[in-house]
């Protein structure tokens, strides 16, 4: 475990986070070559980008005068805040803030790499895998599927009393795109959200 602040924020990062990277550094690299070297260099990648990404909650959070933390955990992380404080519209900016902020640092390394004009080198694989993380991580969490970001601003947009149909467009949602993930043979993604359907399926039967 790892523990320190930024910008005065407390971040925890759990042992299980580095190696969920590196399985899925492990998965897409390999280990032939210089396969170990870049999948440290995608972990490190993916730490910055994943960091950026709940520092962008925290810091919405500490914006509306609450306290916080970020955990980084086994996918992905959470920004840790007082439950009940929040007003829906507070709630919904909060979940947007992650995913923006991530996405817009990677297209800033988007559109900024032409013009490094960088060689062929450790530092070129390191931004691009950054910019991949980033794009990928913040477009797969603005799917309308709980938990996920987009899940829980469709749930701040609908209201407690529209959870029903909140879990049934993530349902469906989370089907729809574990059979497009096996289609292209993509197989974590098609477990994960399969994972997330049959959650949320759980939750379904405990709504009255």
């Amino acid at each position: 475990m790892v523990e320190f602040k930024l910008l005065g924020i407390p971040v925890r990062v759990e042992a299980i986070f580095w190696i969920t990277l590196g399985l899925l550094g492990f998965i897409g690299i390999g280990i032939e070559g210089n396969g170990l070297l870049l999948i440290a260099l995608f972990v490190l990648a993916g730490f910055i980008s994943i960091l950026i990404h709940e520092m962008g909650h925290a810091l919405m959070i500490r914006k509306y005068g609450l306290p916080t933390q970020v955990v980084l955990a086994a996918f992905g992380g959470y920004a840790q805040y007082p439950a009940g404080y929040l007003t829906r519209k507070q709630d919904f900016l909060v979940t947007l803030a992650g995913p923006a902020s991530q996405l817009l640092c990677g297209l800033g390394v988007f559109f900024a790499l032409p013009y490094l004009q960088l060689p062929n080198n450790l530092v070129n694989e390191f931004l691009w895998f950054f910019l991949f993380v980033s794009i990928f991580w913040s477009v797969l969490n603005c799917l309308p599927v709980l938990p996920l970001d987009g899940g829980r601003m469709l749930a701040a947009i609908m209201g407690p009393r529209r959870l029903r149909q909140v879990l049934m467009v993530s349902i469906v949602t989370a089907v729809a795109v574990a059979l497009f993930a096996v289609f292209m043979q993509y197989m974590f993604g098609a477990i994960l959200m399969g994972m997330f359907a049959y959650q949320n399926i759980q939750d379904l039967k405990r709504v009255p």
